[in-house]
């Protein structure tokens, strides 16, 4: 006997997003809620038993925190008789105020509102699971409490830190640690896990996934490139089967341009090939961050930056392009300034020339008039050969 649920959670709605430009703002939460929407749409498309959302549904600090969670009620109501379990995390605890402990739940809803492990029955089956309370530190949690699985899939919910799961700026986030050890002697057949925004998994030692990582549905800053999703995942006693289900309406990018050698015959088509790459990843609906790297003439500067600017406007947000990596080296000394310069390069268009069947020999000709003439002309020879 199988289990069909839906995995979500770290929506963040109402999240302030300070960082970004209001406007900006404002269009990234209404995305995060127009996730939410299609994540409810496809759980009755893809006939799932049950939803389990494991917490920061919204922010507490954010706007509106109540509004929030009467939107994610609402729309828990529309799929009723379906349970939506709801674990609540570290932006949206529970506390005697908070929207969880104010507003009453739909019918179908399964509300986890204390800091200890328990178990819930509902239409489909038990589902064990906690709450984060307000202020409630990053202890470890008392495993001693948990229940033990009973037959069929045993589905455990909850908002924590897998401890070395996290990369970067979650890594400093802890909340509720735990071990895969932990997770692994506790017999459930899979764990809904929240807090983490990159999708991840962990396997039984018989080879059924153990606990997953969602991601969150949308994401909501530079440092969540990519397309987000949701999780629906077929549990069986010995763990579970998952398949990702995109959600994101906007995807932010995060794009280098590493600009071709300038002396290559073929620099120009290789510069238009790598912003078309770029260019092909962008949808309409999408953010750019945009960085090149490497040397680049600086009378060519121009009609560069017009180049990068086609591509900029594909997305519907772009930041300034940072051009900080590039080296915008002066001209080289032309041909008639030096009589040693303009013989060189002589014999180099004259080399260039009988090799014209040759397109090694040709290339290496012009390689060979690039580095001589920036010797001849004083300047060295660029870094990547120095």
């Amino acid at each position: 006997m199988a289990l069909r649920i839906l995995h979500s959670g770290d929506f963040h709605l109402g999240a302030p997003l300070r960082s970004l430009p209001p406007e900006v703002a404002e269009a990234v939460r209404g995305s995060l809620k127009s996730a939410v929407e299609r994540m409810f749409a496809a759980a009755v498309e893809r006939g799932v038993e049950m939803l389990v959302f494991t917490g920061d549904l919204f922010e507490q600090d954010g706007e509106d925190p109540a509004a929030q969670l009467r939107f994610i009620y609402q729309l828990a109501d529309s799929v009723a008789p379906v349970p939506v379990v709801i674990t609540p995390g570290n932006h949206d605890p529970v506390f005697a105020d908070s929207p969880y402990s104010t507003i009453a739940w739909p019918d179908n809803v399964v509300l986890f509102n204390n800091g200890s492990f328990t178990v819930r029955e509902t239409a489909v089956g038990p589902v064990a699971g906690r709450a984060v309370m307000a202020g409630e530190g990053t202890g470890a949690l008392d495993w001693s409490q948990l229940p033990p699985p009973g037959d069929g899939p045993a589905l455990l919910a909850l908002h924590a830190s897998l401890m070395r799961a996290g990369d970067g700026r979650q890594n400093r986030n802890t909340c509720a640690p735990v071990t895969l050890e932990t997770l692994q002697q506790c017999g459930y057949s899979y764990i809904a896990l929240g807090h983490y925004h990159r999708f991840q998994t962990w396997t039984h030692q018989s080879g059924g996934i153990l606990a997953a990582y969602p991601g969150c549905p949308q994401g909501q800053g530079w440092d969540e490139p990519g397309e987000k999703s949701c999780l629906v995942v077929d549990i069986d006693p010995g763990g579970a089967a998952i398949e990702e289900m995109p959600l994101s309406e906007r995807v932010w990018h995060k794009a280098n341009l590493n600009l071709p050698p300038e002396h290559a015959a073929d620099s120009d088509t290789r510069l238009l090939t790598a912003l078309q790459e770029i260019y092909d990843e962008l949808g309409a609906q999408d953010l750019l961050r945009l960085s090149v790297h490497g040397r680049w003439p600086r009378d060519r500067r121009t009609a560069l930056e017009e180049k990068v600017a086609d591509v900029t406007k594909r997305a519907w947000h772009a930041e300034a392009v940072d051009y900080s990596a590039v080296d915008f080296h002066p001209p080289l000394v032309a041909a008639g300034d030096s009589e040693v310069l303009d013989e060189f390069l002589d014999i180099c268009e004259a080399g260039s020339g009988q090799a014209t069947g040759d397109a090694g020999e040709v290339a290496a000709w012009q390689l060979a008039r690039y580095l001589g003439q920036r010797l001849l002309s004083g300047q060295g020879l660029p870094e990547e050969v120095a």
